[in-house]
């Protein structure tokens, strides 16, 4: 019988942690949005004021940026260091794919980064900087939506994770 009970109590711990997890990671994209929307501004403000070249502007916002969106600025500037013939729009492509691929970002706004990404280097300052702000409007849409629906289902996730556990629990007695 404590056997049947040590089980039943591990088994909703891990459905209650898997809960917590998905409420962790949820809360963590809301984050990730905030701190790219920072980024965004400072990158603006690097090619509106900065007057350096990209790759200046890239390692300046990576000094200023966290994890994982310092990674990322890093890579770029240390491949546009190189030069090695590859147009911005394929690295910002590379890099969004393999450096942001870890983050808690959606599909969604990693697409958004990539369609930046296609504009950003290959145009005059000022549409690139068109380009920032329409990019910084519409990740800020997406974090005003999570901010609205974040509560909820942090709850959500957290009950869920708690009532299947106690489900499963119920089924295996």
């Amino acid at each position: 019988m404590a056997v049947k009970i040590l089980g039943a109590v591990c088994i909703i711990a891990a459905c209650t942690a898997m809960g917590f997890r998905q409420s962790f990671k949820l809360n963590l994209r809301y984050k990730e949005l905030q701190e790219l929307k920072k980024i965004l501004c400072l990158l603006a403000g690097e090619i509106r004021f900065g007057g350096g070249t990209l790759e200046e502007t890239f390692r300046t916002v990576a000094a200023r940026s966290g994890s994982p969106f310092e990674d990322f600025f890093c890579f770029l500037s240390e491949e546009m260091k190189e030069r090695t013939g590859v147009r911005l729009s394929e690295l910002w492509d590379r890099a969004v794919r393999e450096r942001l691929s870890a983050s808690h970002l959606t599909e969604e706004d990693l697409d958004i980064l990539l369609r930046m990404g296609n504009d950003l280097g290959c145009l005059d300052r000022e549409t690139g900087l068109s380009t920032l702000t329409l990019a910084s409007e519409q990740l800020e849409d997406a974090r005003k939506d999570l901010y609205g629906e974040l509560p909820k289902k942090m709850r959500l996730y957290n009950c869920l994770g708690i009532l299947a556990g106690v489900f499963i629990t119920i089924l295996l007695i």
